[in-house]
């Protein structure tokens, strides 16, 4: 006889389907520190995946098991859990949980991101990455962006700034930048790498961007890199974005980092074009 789907029999068979792939316990987890907590979150799965301890199609904790074995809040379970799904660390299921992707379906089987994934990018070797990469994107945009490009770039420029008049840090705006950016080259494989590696390098920016003075002085650095590319001048535009870089890689790895202020009161004026 055929057993209905809603049957005693056929649920329980179902929950130990599911039950089945659950090969780690909570156990396997320690307290997080209480900064960054949600990216150390991230680093204890990406850990536990690299050293096989969890495997592809293994279920994970709940939400209410993680915060208890991490001793952090379910706020930031949930914060990291929506990170790891766009990492395409992890699967959620409906119904089922939440479950360690499969190469398949991850966007970690790009392998410059499976690279920087399986030993997770420290803040050293991303800024390398940028030094290698940002300098000559900014040069190619200079050359090749259209007028409505170079428009959208001052835009977004527009909008990071009122976002630091507002107190923000400006980090969404700053990211955008360099993005649009990359698309300003026309070339398609450049701005795929570029969306591919902007989860990883928000770390190095929102850790920039909690110094007092930084967001303004990263608007002020963008709106330099920008002048040069409407004046189609290359050599301008790598030389600004290589200080730009330098400048934010000294900021991160100094010892004198402060919080964020008075953001609004150290805007600058704007620049003109052409190089000082």
């Amino acid at each position: 006889m055929a057993i209905s789907p809603k049957s005693p029999l056929s649920a329980a068979r179902t929950r130990q389907r599911v039950s089945s792939k659950q090969s780690i316990s909570r156990k396997a987890f320690r307290a997080v520190r209480k900064t960054r907590v949600s990216q150390d979150i991230i680093e204890q799965v990406r850990d536990l995946v690299t050293s096989g301890r969890l495997k592809p199609g293994d279920r994970l904790p709940s939400e209410r098991e993680l915060s208890q074995a991490l001793s952090v809040s379910r706020s930031s379970v949930r914060e990291a859990v929506r990170a790891m799904e766009s990492l395409g660390l992890i699967q959620a299921r409906a119904g089922e949980g939440t479950f360690v992707a499969s190469p398949a379906e991850s966007r970690g089987n790009d392998p410059i991101i499976a690279s920087l994934l399986q030993g997770w990018a420290t803040q050293h070797k991303l800024f390398e990455v940028r030094r290698v990469i940002e300098p000559d994107l900014a040069a190619l945009a200079a050359r090749r962006a259209t007028a409505e490009q170079i428009e959208r770039l001052r835009a977004t420029l527009n909008e990071q700034e009122a976002e630091i008049l507002r107190g923000g840090s400006g980090v969404k705006q700053d990211s955008a930048f360099h993005f649009l950016m990359a698309e300003a080259t026309g070339n398609e494989a450049l701005v795929r790498i570029v969306d591919s590696l902007m989860d990883l390098l928000l770390k190095t920016r929102e850790e920039s961007l909690q110094h007092e003075e930084r967001p303004a002085r990263s608007l002020k650095q963008h709106r330099a890199i920008l002048a040069a590319i409407e004046a189609r001048d290359p050599r301008a535009a790598e030389r600004r974005m290589r200080d730009h870089i330098r400048d934010v890689e000294e900021l991160v790895f100094s010892k004198g980092k402060q919080p964020c202020a008075d953001r609004a009161a150290s805007l600058p004026s704007p620049e003109p074009a052409g190089d000082a």
